[in-house]
């Protein structure tokens, strides 16, 4: 009786969890639930249609496509660690544990966390499952495949969440006791991928002698969950029963013995670990003599200066803005990338484009959610051109030397001239000052009704963001704007183009040159026209 009313108020949490997520994300409402279903419902679709052609491949007698479907099983099993990873990370930081844990012990309130990550990923599995083991089933036609497939990745989901969820909460426990353990947290989560990129890319020949070993070693469990998925094939396909039931009855225990590390480790946070983490924390005056004064204070008022820095000081001691620039590299260089080598166009205007998106995104972004807590007194203290102009200037400081690194060094080996490198710097810096104009004037548009506490990197203090996907998809639509303002840069140095101009009389040099100069025109005007509107909405923001 007692496991009984332990499970329902597990279960009670793990479901009042799973509603808050879902508010937090604005997934309630027709319109919304629509898409979210339409987008799973997409996937199970398109992953049916593969499965069928599998398992009439199988059926067919051709052999199991091993590394393909290692492959997926790796990559789909990263993404769930992740996924655990992420989900605790989202809920265990807004917990009410004063109220929480008066009503229920320390163990229910674990296990109904886990629960709810539980939960939620297989809400988000249901339908691409479904498909995918029916999808199996009818091209093996054996409907008994169904169901071992389900088995399958239901036991590997579990166990990837599950151990993220442990990882979550060994890093929350080492960060506590760190001096900067908060830094040391989150900073692996933002730049771990481009650390294991560089490692990659120095150490390569090492690597290639040690890649198939590992790969050996990895395959000898991996490849075990493909024989537990076709297990319900039969004789119709090539695997080994027995490593499949194997694999199970690793599984199983596995994340028992997790699950238990994992209520330990909350209980030793939740009833032992101090409030806060150790670490030295200093102030600093934003009014005052400084660099910034001695170089503009004869030409930009005190406001200003006193709002650049302030949003470089919080950039420093939490730089959540680091986050979207990452971002964009990633996009960078797996979509531009290939896009640009294919036409032709310079990379060294990518390098640009990328660098001038990036620190135009760190400052610009969220202008209200980085002041939410201190609004009232800022519309009462600061008027509209010295709070946009003060984000303007804290952006376009930090991007002269930013994109003058990043493009001088490539501008040597390309064999550019002083004057287009200068020209390059320019051009970056134009366009990173109208991209951080066009994020203020568009996150000015945002009532504070959408904003809410969300967990900070690198911080215990939660920042102020606002809920559900239109903020990325406002985000996604800038990124394409400012990458339009560059078309008149991209044209003008595409060969084609400024060898067609040399052909009737046209100086390479002005043609190149030139288009710089027009993307930079273009950038000033867009950026005072998005500058206009941010002040003027700035004046006309409503408290509620």
């Amino acid at each position: 009786m007692e496991i009984r009313s332990w499970l329902q108020h597990s279960k009670r949490i793990a479901r009042t969890e799973l509603v808050c997520h879902f508010r937090k994300h604005n997934l309630y409402g027709n319109k919304r639930q629509i898409i979210f279903s339409g987008v799973l419902l997409s996937c199970a679709i398109v992953l049916g249609l593969v499965s069928y052609s599998l398992g009439r491949n199988l059926a067919s007698g051709h052999p199991i496509p091993t590394t393909r479907l290692l492959i997926g099983v790796s990559l789909v099993f990263i993404l769930l660690l992740s996924q655990g990873f992420s989900l605790l990370h989202t809920r265990f930081e807004h917990l009410e544990l004063e109220m929480l844990l008066t009503t229920v012990p320390v163990r229910t309130a674990a296990l109904g966390l886990q629960i709810f990550v539980w939960t939620y990923v297989a809400i988000l599995l249901a339908l691409p499952v479904f498909g995918v083991a029916v999808g199996t089933a009818l091209g093996l036609r054996s409907p008994t495949v169904a169901s071992t497939i389900i088995i399958a990745i239901a036991s590997l989901a579990t166990l990837a969440t599950t151990l993220g969820v442990v990882g979550r909460l060994i890093a929350y426990l080492i960060g506590r006791h760190l001096a900067r353990g908060n830094f040391y947290r989150d900073f692996p989560n933002l730049f771990g991928w481009t650390i294991v990129l560089g490692i990659v890319i120095l150490f390569w020949d090492t690597l290639e002698s040690v890649i198939p070993l590992i790969a050996s070693l990895g395959s000898l469990s991996l490849s075990w969950i493909i024989d537990l998925a076709l297990f319900g094939a039969g004789s119709e396909v090539n695997i080994e029963p027995r490593r499949g039931l194997i694999a199970l009855g690793v599984i199983v225990p596995t994340i028992l013995l997790l699950e238990g590390i994992a209520t330990v480790l909350i209980r030793r946070i939740w009833e032992t670990e101090p409030v806060t983490s150790t670490g030295n924390h200093s102030s600093h005056t934003l009014v005052g003599g400084g660099r910034l004064e001695q170089l503009l204070g004869d030409h930009v008022s005190q406001p200003v200066l006193t709002v650049a820095r302030e949003r470089w000081l919080m950039e420093r001691r939490a730089p959540n803005g680091l986050l979207y620039p990452v971002f964009i590299f990633l996009f960078a260089i797996m979509i531009l990338l290939p896009l640009f080598s294919l036409i032709g166009i310079p990379l060294l205007l990518l390098v640009v484009l990328s660098f001038g998106l990036g620190t135009g995104i760190i400052f610009g972004l969220n202008p209200i959610g980085n002041k939410y807590r201190v609004l009232p007194m800022l519309f009462t203290t600061v008027n509209g051109r010295q709070f946009v102009s003060g984000l303007l200037l804290a952006t376009v400081v930090v991007s002269v030397p930013v994109v003058t690194v990043a493009v001088f060094p490539i501008s040597v080996i390309s064999s550019v001239n002083f004057v287009g490198m200068t020209m390059l710097v320019v051009v970056g810096v134009a366009l990173c000052a109208c991209t951080a104009s066009i994020n203020i004037a568009v996150g000015m548009g945002v009532k504070r009704r959408e904003f809410g506490p969300v967990p900070a990197l690198f911080t215990e203090v939660p920042a102020y963001a606002e809920m559900g996907w239109a903020q990325f998809i406002r985000l996604g639509a800038t990124f394409v704007g400012v990458s339009l303002v560059g078309v008149p840069a991209y044209l003008g140095n595409l060969p084609s183009v400024y060898e067609s101009a040399g052909v009737i009389g046209i100086p390479i040099i002005a043609v190149r040159l030139g288009s710089l100069l027009l993307t930079t025109l273009i950038a000033a005007v867009v950026t005072k026209t998005a500058y206009q509107i941010a002040v003027q909405r700035y004046q006309d923001y409503q408290m509620e």
